[in-house]
């Protein structure tokens, strides 16, 4: 009875007078177990009678529950997280961001997480509420109420009234993650490759897209031997190809590490192959591709009656960007590449100066192609390395610069020898700069592929130190930001290099094959970018 009696005395006092009273009495390690006890009892109750005035709507009297059993046990993440819900209800932003701070520290789980985000979406803190939507996003991948908020940091950051307000470089800055982890948040979506017959497991190819939208790949080093065919995608299954018919007498060998990219002008655009290696070594041939009936394509060889001398070495591993002038006329922009004298750092242009567009007797069309060579325009200008495997993508002309170029990574004389800097050239100036970059900045890596949508670049994969990478990273040129790409961890893509891919109409970046150090892959996968390709116009620096 007595211990009865002391037990309900006990429980009426304060946790702070219940330690204190087993300390002074010289009790606290003896009686330590039955304190436990009496704490676990207490705080059990308190919370559940906290849990019933929350979803009673009494937040208040919610509160002072939880407050109770947070003072016996002020490790109790549970508690801290709740109470941080009921002061959500309440406005009480900050009080629910202490909350779930002192949460995470005791044990991060998805709930304070989530809370902390909802507190600092409201207090227009949307760096730190993306930190902890992507924290969120670790303990589940596909959460809906997490990615609907993303959506509202990325509508907060694009909406009109904020745009060109240097006050809201913070917003942008959540607003550009926001949006891309969005974007992605379906992960890859992987198809197989088949046909009749369809491509082979490859890699070196050339995957370009055509003026109506479909995808078609030349190109590569397969297992057995390959043919230089032509392939194209069905336009409604990602997975089926077909071997486009082509005629012609110039054929190129088959070939790989080569460039394909669009070439003449408007109206009559063609698909320029060059270089690459093929059996007898590195090709400086270049062919054209033509339309020559609704599905079918020609191969022709366009003359050159420029000097040999003006004739630039045979390569493979450059890189080639088609570029529109003022006139609708498309030229082909091309950097570096391994010569038999090792890598270059040339920067060249190749143009269609002359097309007969009447077929004579074989049905070949006449063809004339010039080279020219950029070189340095002031002493002592910048100037990339000399390299191979790197990638070229274009960034459009906006208010403040001309179009450019932009060159990342790729190996330098020695295969070992990667990079991961960035270059950008500027097309009317003729001059190069190259970006000090910060933030989530990609390991050094060559043959990987990359694309821009607006003042953004995005790289997959590569080969890097030791083995091939599987990473996707965004660049926000207009910050020099890197940004690592979270890929839901149920839906990413086999790593790999010397793979190709491009990106569709629809705003998905589509990889096909590639390998390892231990063969080429067989396999096909999308990336859905087109809520950030919705989204990106509004948010380019």
């Amino acid at each position: 009875m007595e211990e009865d009696k002391l037990r309900r005395e006990l429980q009426q006092l304060t946790p702070a007078q219940l330690r204190e009273l087993l300390n002074a009495s010289g009790h606290g390690q003896l009686l330590a177990h039955e304190k436990s006890a009496v704490d676990e009892q207490f705080v059990t109750k308190t919370k559940n009678e906290g849990n019933t005035f929350f979803r009673q709507g009494r937040l208040h009297d919610a509160i002072s529950s939880y407050s109770r059993c947070i003072e016996m046990d002020t490790n109790n993440a549970v508690c801290l997280s709740n109470r941080a819900a009921a002061y959500l209800k309440l406005k009480e932003f900050d009080l629910a961001v202490a909350d779930c701070t002192r949460a995470i520290e005791v044990a991060p789980t998805i709930k304070p997480f989530m809370r902390r985000a909802t507190a600092h979406i409201a207090l227009e803190q949307y760096e730190q509420a993306v930190a902890d939507l992507m924290a969120a996003l670790n303990f589940e991948p596909h959460n809906k109420e997490c990615y609907a908020k993303l959506q509202t940091v990325a509508d907060a950051a694009t909406a009109v009234e904020q745009r060109g307000n240097g006050a809201n470089v913070e917003l942008r800055r959540a607003g550009v993650r926001a949006a891309v982890i969005y974007s992605v948040h379906g992960g890859w979506s992987k198809s197989a490759v088949r046909g009749n017959p369809g491509p082979a497991a490859v890699n070196g190819h050339t995957l370009f897209k055509g003026d109506n939208g479909r995808i078609y790949l030349f190109g590569g080093r397969a297992v057995r031997e390959q043919r230089p065919d032509v392939f194209v995608l069905e336009e409604n299954d990602n997975s089926s190809w077909d071997i486009i018919p082509t005629q012609g007498i110039d054929v190129p060998s088959s070939r790989a590490w080569h460039s394909t990219s669009s070439i003449g002008s408007k109206g009559s655009e063609f698909y320029c192959v060059y270089g690459g290696v093929s059996s007898r070594g590195e090709d400086s041939s270049v062919h054209l591709l033509i339309p020559a009936s609704p599905r079918g394509f020609q191969w022709i060889q366009p003359h050159c009656p420029q000097d040999s001398k003006e004739i630039p070495a045979p390569r493979s591993g450059h890189a080639a960007m088609s570029i529109v002038d003022g006139n609708g006329d498309r030229s082909v922009y091309m950097f570096g590449g391994r010569t038999k004298q090792g890598v270059s750092d040339q920067l060249l242009t190749l143009r269609l100066s002359r097309v007969r567009t009447d077929r004579d007797a074989h049905g070949s069309v006449d063809a004339t192609v010039a080279w020219e060579e950029f070189g340095p325009r002031e002493e002592g200008a910048v100037w990339p390395s000399a390299r191979d495997g790197h990638s070229m993508c274009l960034t459009p002309s906006s208010g403040n610069h001309a179009p450019r170029l932009i060159v990342f990574g790729g190996n330098g004389q020695l295969n070992d020898d990667r990079m991961n800097d960035v270059w950008l050239f500027d097309l009317e100036k003729r001059l190069w700069t190259v970006l000090q970059c910060s933030g989530d900045i990609p390991p050094p890596r060559s043959y990987h592929t990359a694309h821009t949508i607006g003042e953004f670049l995005f790289v997959f994969g590569g080969r890097i130190a030791e083995s091939e990478d599987g990473s996707v990273y965004m660049l926000d040129i207009g910050t020099t930001e890197w940004f690592k790409v979270p890929i839901p961890s149920d839906h990413t893509l086999t790593p790999r290099a010397w793979h190709s891919s491009v990106l569709t109409d629809a705003g998905k970046l589509f990889v096909l094959g590639g390998g390892t150090y231990h063969g080429p892959l067989k396999d096909s996968a999308a990336l859905d970018l087109s809520y950030f390709h919705l989204k990106a116009s509004s948010l380019s620096y």
